[in-house]
């Protein structure tokens, strides 16, 4: 997922970013590039890519680096809008025009992973990538029946943002966050019964992605699963596990009435105490936030294991001639090398894909100066994989409307899971 903030948006459009590939690349042959002009004349390869403001800086920097240091290789970078570079993808693909190499959002990878469209880089990765220190969820959306097509370059996940000036109006001290999920209704209550409209936990409960990568990380918590592993053909959250999930967020709304259900930006604007977003957040607050905010590991449940979702981008190789794929390859492998990553990582505030990067001195340095990053990535190792399954936008967008109903009030936590889970059944059979 991309930062979505440059673009003035925020988890409200989470969503968008797994329901934009909802359809797979359409089928045809790639055509043949020309061959280098000479010899000596380098290969040019087109790299595609959405990242604009501040990220697009930082990518045309580094690929300004690499073209420096790989003389006989020359990365012509190409932007595309977000919501357009999956379809543009599409109809190159139909009519044999793909770039040689490409970024894209993570939750697109089950459908160009079974494309037949990416180059099979397993052999050389290989030869000069040390896998294991990737976080092996984020590896898990490049592979694909035993190959490797795809590697990690950027990342984000969710952890809990506070406001620490109605921290202090409540009496809570705003340097302790909570930890746990009583902890949560406990300062929330305190927080609400300031009044004025404010709410103490601000939850997502729009229909779409956005409701369910924010509700995924209760139910990973709780030890339910949103589609079961490995081969993710069956729901895994109609349980008693599921069920403490989802009656956790809905006791909040419709018991404690420290929250409130089908709006979302009351955090924004110091109306409401506690939130759950993306790292890209932390940005957007430290400048603009009417308030004094902090962050913390999402709080767990008494019993539970700490789980986060995950967003981001992977770097994937299209079939082209050996020379352009060759090339390719070399600046993929490049893009998501330890050096580069931490530059990058620096650069663009996006979360390590690398324990290496999270260890590194500048990485370090960079928490030195906003700690407020510092929860994300701790909260990296133990972030989750959505499934990366062709059907999940279909199944997502089936779940989210289902569960909407128990947040608004008009069925049970019970109900609501059963509905959901036919419905979720449905899609994944293509009804």
């Amino acid at each position: 997922m991309k930062r979505l903030w440059r673009r003035g948006l925020s988890l409200a459009l989470a969503g968008s970013c797994a329901l934009g590939a909802a359809t797979q690349i359409a089928a045809g042959a790639p055509r043949s590039a020309a061959a280098p002009g000479g010899a000596s004349a380098p290969v040019t390869i087109e790299f595609w890519n959405y990242w604009d403001g501040n990220n697009a800086k930082a990518i045309s920097d580094l690929i300004s680096r690499f073209n420096r240091t790989h003389p006989n290789i020359r990365v012509k970078n190409v932007t595309f809008p977000w919501g357009n570079l999956f379809e543009k993808m599409q109809v190159a693909r139909a009519g044999g025009d793909l770039p040689p190499v490409a970024a894209g959002d993570i939750a697109w990878m089950a459908n160009l992973n079974r494309s037949g469209a990416l180059v099979d880089i397993t052999a050389t990765v290989r030869r000069n990538v040390n896998t294991n220190d990737f976080y092996p969820e984020l590896l898990r959306y490049g592979r694909y029946r035993g190959k490797i097509q795809a590697l990690p370059v950027s990342t984000n996940n969710l952890a809990l943002f506070y406001n620490k000036d109605l921290f202090q109006r409540a009496g809570l001290n705003p340097n302790r966050p909570p930890q746990t999920w009583e902890q949560v209704r406990e300062y929330a209550k305190r927080i609400a019964a300031l009044g004025g409209g404010v709410q103490g936990f601000e939850i997502f409960t729009q229909p779409g992605e956005g409701l369910t990568w924010q509700f995924q990380p209760y139910l990973w918590q709780a030890g339910a699963e949103y589609l079961v592993p490995p081969k993710y053909d069956r729901p895994g959250f109609n349980n008693p596990r599921g069920r403490r999930a989802l009656t956790y967020l809905v006791n909040l709304i419709q018991t404690d009435k420290v929250a409130e259900a089908g709006q979302w930006g009351a955090f924004d604007k110091g109306l409401a105490g506690m939130r759950v977003d993306g790292s890209w957040m932390v940005s957007i607050y430290a400048d603009q936030a009417p308030f004094q905010f902090g962050t913390s590991m999402i709080p767990t449940c008494a019993g539970c294991k700490r789980a986060t979702n995950m967003g981001g981008e992977q770097v994937f190789v299209f079939k082209s001639t050996s020379a352009k794929q060759k090339a390719a390859t070399t600046f993929a492998i490049w893009l998501a090398s330890t050096k580069t990553q931490i530059d990058w990582d620096v650069a663009t505030a996006f979360m390590p894909v690398r324990k290496s990067v999270a260890g590194s001195r500048r990485i370090q340095g960079l928490l030195s100066r906003d700690n407020r990053y510092r929860a994300f990535i701790r909260q990296q190792k133990y972030a989750h994989a959505r499934p990366p399954i062709p059907q999940y936008p279909a199944t997502s967008e089936a779940f989210s409307r289902e569960i909407e109903k128990a947040f608004h009030g008009t069925v049970s936590v019970s109900q609501a899971l059963v509905n959901a889970d036919r419905a979720v059944r449905a899609a994944l059979r293509g009804r």
